[in-house]
């Protein structure tokens, strides 16, 4: 299940949100080795300052398991003002319709494996429910520098970028940024690849729910 956290509901999630940074710590810290701002065992950086919207795939017990971040391209976000120069060739929106994700986490494996390589069903429904969402608020298109890990799942889901830069190394990383088309179309694609067929939304299923009683 995803779950939408919004700048105006977020005092309302400050324990997940909190499960959240550390989990972020997790990943990009611990198992990627970023140079990221983490302390105390929670990842944040000045972009968490400027009310993001959050997806966070939580369990029936409402552990926090894996997670996006969204800003909108109207004001700062990590493309234009971190990586501007180093994806020069490719375009810096300033659209209300145009938003970037970045953050994507997924919690390892048991044995400490990453999986973000595999079609697991937390990774398929964090995609679903992104798609899902954007649909839902107008976003037409998503930006973002994501690893070539990510790139590689991009391509089992059928996802391909309407424009997208040449790789380039950042730290120990190798990076690509690209731009997204947001449609029914391609939620289609990301259903038909992972086999969720189902909205995975919170708020979506309990209206489904009441819908049908």
């Amino acid at each position: 299940m995803i779950e939408v956290v919004t700048p105006d509901i977020a005092f309302l999630y400050r324990d997940k949100l909190d499960a959240m940074f550390a989990l972020r710590h997790r990943v990009f810290h611990e198992r990627l080795g970023w140079d990221v701002n983490s302390r105390g065992g929670r990842e944040r950086d000045v972009y968490d300052l400027h009310n993001p919207v959050y997806l966070l795939a939580t369990d029936e017990h409402g552990t926090v398991h894996g997670t996006w971040r969204l800003l909108p391209t109207t004001g700062p976000y990590m493309l234009r003002d971190v990586f501007g120069d180093v994806f020069a060739d490719l375009d810096k929106p300033a659209d209300p319709f145009v938003w970037e994700i970045s953050r994507f986490a997924v919690e390892p494996g048991p044995t400490g494996e990453d999986r973000r390589g595999a079609l697991n069903r937390l990774t398929s429904e964090l995609f679903v429910g992104l798609v899902e969402w954007a649909l839902l608020f107008g976003i037409r298109e998503v930006v973002t520098v994501h690893d070539i890990r990510v790139a590689r799942l991009l391509n089992h889901l059928g996802v391909q970028p309407k424009s997208s830069s040449d790789p380039h190394r950042i730290g120990e990383t190798v990076a690509v940024a690209g731009r997204f088309e947001v449609s029914d179309q391609v939620l289609e694609n990301i259903r038909a690849a992972t086999g969720v067929t189902d909205s995975v939304l919170a708020a979506q299923r309990t209206k489904e729910v009441l819908d049908a009683a």
